[in-house]
């Protein structure tokens, strides 16, 4: 194969695994959110250590890899939504590569008094806000590009009480759920 094209198959696999990573912490997909992680992953973005070490036992200080952590966390909220923009990828070689994506993701904190609100709740619901990139170090073994460390960068961050009417008077099929209740699931093979 032409080299340029193989060089194009590869950005394309490795934006998969960007874009399927924002779709598995929107729907709290475990088995999806472990698959974009390689066994020896390692992450840095509000959690440090293994990416997803399914064997790895959680302890009352620690989850025991990233994945455990965020769908901990993100539980906690009522609803995320990951927006992806601008994604830079460089081959460093012929199974590395270097990713830099931009990231905005928003989380409407559940309130004191409701038994899914973390201990950071406040008495009302919150719109939490986050920015910042992506920095993924991707290696391509037994031909699956997957990351095999992130770093992620905040460039800001917003907490406010939320503005929005919520989703009344939307056609309740149309709203965002959670694995696998999301319509998307009806689509895809998992």
């Amino acid at each position: 194969m032409e080299p340029r094209l193989v060089e194009l198959l590869a950005k394309q696999d490795i934006y998969e695994v960007i874009a399927r990573y924002a779709r598995a912490i929107d729907r709290l997909d475990e088995n999806m959110l472990r698959g974009v992680f390689h066994a020896h992953s390692t992450h840095n973005h509000f959690y440090q250590g293994p990416s997803s070490d399914a064997s790895r036992a959680a302890t009352d200080e620690d989850p025991g890899d990233f994945v455990r952590f965020a769908l901990q966390v993100l539980s906690t909220y009522s609803r995320t939504h990951h927006q992806l923009g601008n994604t830079l990828i460089e081959l460093t070689g012929e199974t590395t590569a270097t990713a830099e994506t931009y990231f905005t993701a928003f989380h409407r904190v559940r309130p004191i008094g409701d038994p899914l609100a973390g201990p950071e709740a406040y008495e009302t619901e919150m719109d939490f806000f986050v920015a910042g990139r992506y920095i993924d170090r991707f290696e391509c073994l037994a031909g699956e590009w997957k990351i095999a460390h992130r770093t992620g960068m905040t460039d800001w961050i917003r907490l406010e009480a939320p503005a929005s009417r919520g989703t009344s008077g939307i056609d309740q099929s149309t709203i965002g759920q959670r694995a696998p209740d999301d319509l998307i699931y009806q689509f895809i093979s998992v």
